[in-house]
Formats: C-alpha cells, sequence, structure tokens
C-alpha cells in the first residue's frame, strides 16, 4: 500500500442553511468555521461555541440537499490561490466545502485516486470514492462579481476553470461506522 500525504486540515467549515438559490443567487454568509467536528455515514456536524452546527448536507438538516449524495467536501489552499489569480479576492472556503486542506497546487482528481485518510484523535477517517464537485452558474457568477446569476454560455470558460476539482470535490461517508472527530491540524493523505 502506497501513501501520498496532502497536507494537513486548515479550516474546518459547515453551511447553517444552503448557499445558493438556483437560478437567481449565491450568499456565502450560511458558512461558519468550526475547530471541531465530527464526521459520520450521515454527513458533518461542527462544534461552534460549545453547541453542535449540523451541516446543510447532513441527512438530518431539516433543508437538507441531494439526498445525501454530497453530505462531504473537501476543497485545498492552492485551488482558492488559483482561483484568486483568475477572479481577483477569493477569501478560503467561500465555496462552502467543510474541509480544505493547506496542499499549494493544484490536486485533481486522479490524485485523490485510492482513499483520503484524515488522520484524527478518534482514529483514521476513510473517506473513499472523491468525485469532482461540479461548478454552478451561482457560484461562478458570484465569484466574478456579478449582482446576477449569468447564462453558462456566458460563463463557459470559468464554468471549465472550475471544473475538475477547482471548485472542490464530494467524499463519500455512507461507509464510515460512527461518526469520528476531524480536527484543525489533523494529517490527511491519500492511500492507494
Amino acid at each position: 500500500m502506497s501513501e501520498r500525504v496532502l497536507g494537513t486540515v486548515s479550516r474546518l467549515q459547515v453551511q447553517r442553511r444552503p448557499l445558493k438559490e438556483k437560478g437567481v443567487r449565491y450568499d456565502p454568509m450560511p458558512i461558519v468555521a468550526v475547530d471541531e467536528a465530527a464526521v459520520g455515514p450521515a454527513g458533518m456536524i461542527g462544534s461552534l461555541d460549545g453547541s453542535w452546527v449540523v451541516d446543510v448536507h447532513h441527512a438530518a438538516h431539516p433543508a437538507s440537499r441531494a439526498g445525501g449524495r454530497r453530505a462531504l467536501s473537501i476543497g485545498f489552499e492552492g485551488h482558492y490561490a488559483a482561483m484568486a489569480v483568475r477572479f481577483a479576492a477569493v477569501p478560503v472556503g467561500v465555496a462552502g466545502e467543510n474541509i480544505i486542506v493547506d496542499a499549494e497546487g493544484r490536486v485533481g482528481l486522479e490524485d485523490l485516486a485510492g482513499t483520503v485518510v484524515i488522520e484524527g484523535p478518534d482514529g483514521e477517517l476513510e473517506l473513499p470514492g472523491a468525485r469532482v464537485a461540479a461548478p454552478c452558474p451561482e457560484f461562478t457568477s458570484f465569484l466574478r462579481g456579478a449582482s446576477e446569476v449569468l447564462d453558462r454560455a456566458v460563463l463557459a470558460e470559468d464554468l471549465e476553470f472550475l471544473d475538475g476539482g477547482t471548485r472542490g470535490f464530494i467524499l463519500d461517508v455512507s461507509g464510515l461506522p460512527r461518526p469520528m472527530r476531524v480536527r484543525v491540524g489533523d494529517r490527511v493523505v491519500v492511500r492507494h
């Protein structure tokens, strides 16, 4: 078995409610950074000021979206650096991923082939089956500073730039035996 170190968790965050209203707007205000999270087969919750905040993609959230198909997402600081070059100021985490890793440069789907493993306080959190989080017109229009959602044809080059994982990846939590804690600073690797 081989192992590739991706980096360490630099940011954990949850979405308290949906970030986009299809075809209308993208609003990052519901994103809240947390110091610790619990990731389980139903999704992620984050610890904030002594309380647990349920992420909107968690099966228990009243506004849960995507039927659990995207219960956990991961992004990389290097991708935010690339987005900032293209779109100007892009705060780390504004795309809404749950876990941000301090990896530099571009991390592609091929780099995540195998199992993403987070070495946390409860042991190893194994997250197989990474897939690309497709960029949407709402987020892309937001990055461009547009006051409305632009047509896909107008956004074509930007959507292509954000695709392939630049916008982030979805990880499979369905096989987790129980919720496990993740903290900022935890080591993240890929095992083949």
